[in-house]
């Protein structure tokens, strides 16, 4: 991990070095066994895949997986950080489609409906802020490469988030599609990448800050690709070092105060029927 655009203390550092191994992959990531839900209730036709820690959780984490889609790593990264304390809900970006054949990666990609896969990424969201069952108190979207590009537009837009974290995600140069966000974002850059480079971050992480938004920007030693197995990128070493700074982030929403957000459906109906006896 190198050249950390913000504020980096001695005390961050410290830290930092006595986060627990854990945050790598190669922990448990057996337990807790998830399960495919559906959506249906938050308005997406999609699945998603959630896992359970066994205590009560403060952040949900709405996982937004790579151009590899939900597959068994998506599942188990997600087990993984169940196992940390969060509860977690990986979406299907390909809407059940299956990717057997990495060749067709690109067109699978290139086929996807923005609008689709946000709206998927927005039942995810009103499912942990809204559901009886898997409510928590905050509400984080993380997502790597391609699914970063949406958390990316979810971050910008969607009011009812409390954070979002970008894997080697965009670095968008027009102030049109920057804004004020909604929610505060921590973005991890490939050191050397030849489209988030250098200059293309800086200046992204320097709009950011003159819209007033809320925004963490750190560059890994590694190429874009660091944390999935099936990329020629794939670095452990340094994907341990990725989580390192998400997961300093993750405790800081965790304990700021939960905002109010507007009641889920199941709450306004039981609102009308308190007021139909009063």
């Amino acid at each position: 991990m190198s050249h950390l655009f913000l504020r980096f203390s001695t005390l961050a550092a410290l830290v930092l070095a006595l986060l627990p191994s854990g945050l790598a992959r190669g922990a448990d990531d057996s337990k807790p066994a998830g399960q495919m839900i559906p959506l249906g209730d938050f308005g997406a036709d999609e699945m998603a895949y959630i896992s359970i820690p066994a205590t009560p959780p403060s952040v949900g984490i709405v996982m937004v997986p790579d151009a590899f889609g939900l597959d068994n790593f998506t599942k188990a990264e997600a087990n993984r950080l169940a196992n940390m304390g969060y509860l977690v809900l990986a979406v299907d970006i390909y809407n059940g489609q299956q990717l057997t054949d990495p060749g067709y990666l690109a067109n699978m990609v290139a086929n996807l409906d923005a609008a689709t896969v946000l709206k998927t990424i927005n039942a995810g969201v009103r499912l942990l802020n809204e559901s009886p069952t898997f409510h928590t108190g905050h509400v984080v979207v993380m997502g790597w490469g391609t699914g970063a590009t949406y958390v990316f537009e979810e971050a910008r837009d969607n009011k009812t988030l409390d954070g979002a974290i970008m894997f080697y995600g965009p670095a968008p140069q027009q102030q049109t599609e920057i804004q004020k966000f909604a929610a505060p974002v921590c973005a991890l850059y490939p050191d050397s990448d030849p489209v988030a480079t250098h200059d293309t971050v800086q200046t992204f992480q320097h709009r950011m800050k003159e819209a007033g938004n809320d925004f963490e920007a750190w560059y890994i030693a590694a190429g874009s690709g660091w944390s999935e197995p099936k990329s020629k990128n794939y670095n452990p070493v340094e994907d341990g070092e990725a989580w390192k700074v998400a997961q300093p982030f993750l405790t800081r929403i965790a304990a700021e105060p939960a905002r109010a957000k507007n009641p889920s459906l199941i709450d306004q109906a039981k609102n009308k029927i308190q007021d139909l006896f009063q």
